[in-house]
């Protein structure tokens, strides 16, 4: 997966957390999302920890002007 993106929705628990953190491991560079920021920064510092390449950004998918 190196030098691919992946952009992860709904990524800051559960399947969507688990999805990010396997793509990372697999050298993807990794885009995650979420509405809540402290669930974000929360699963921001676990994929660095992993090693891989992360941007989050916090938006909230169902809102057309976000």
């Amino acid at each position: 997966m190196e030098n691919k993106v992946a952009i992860v929705t709904g990524s800051t628990a559960g399947i969507g957390l688990a999805i990010a953190k396997c793509l990372a491991l697999k050298g993807a560079s990794v885009v995650i999302n979420g509405r809540g920021l402290e669930k974000l920064k929360a699963a921001e510092t676990e994929i660095e920890n992993l090693g891989g390449k992360i941007l989050a950004i916090q938006a909230d998918n169902k809102k057309k002007k976000e």
